[in-house]
């Protein structure tokens, strides 16, 4: 997960998946990465609702699941880039 704060923005979900395809992972570790990304985004998506920490749990869980999925991985890519323009706006106010 390291690689992940390292990486250039925009990019960085997609080169995971690059990275994680290009090993030989056995099936079933795959399969309990995303089920755990499964559970963590159901659990981050339920903290949002309740106190609690919710963003960070959700966007561990997508991130896992993102491992496994290249569509959710360019999802999170371009989710990121807008999250970033709409944030350095709301810092020029």
């Amino acid at each position: 997960m390291v690689e992940i704060i390292h990486s250039q923005p925009g990019r960085r979900f997609q080169e995971r998946y690059r990275r994680m395809h290009s090993k030989s992972t056995s099936a079933w570790k795959r399969c309990v990465f995303v089920a755990a990304g499964i559970v963590l985004t159901l659990v981050g998506a339920f903290f949002l609702a309740v106190p609690g920490p919710g963003i960070p749990i959700l966007a561990v869980g997508l991130a896992l699941v993102a491992q496994e999925s290249s569509g959710l991985a360019r999802w999170l890519d371009r989710t990121e880039l807008r999250l970033r323009r709409q944030w350095k706006k709301l810092r020029r106010r």
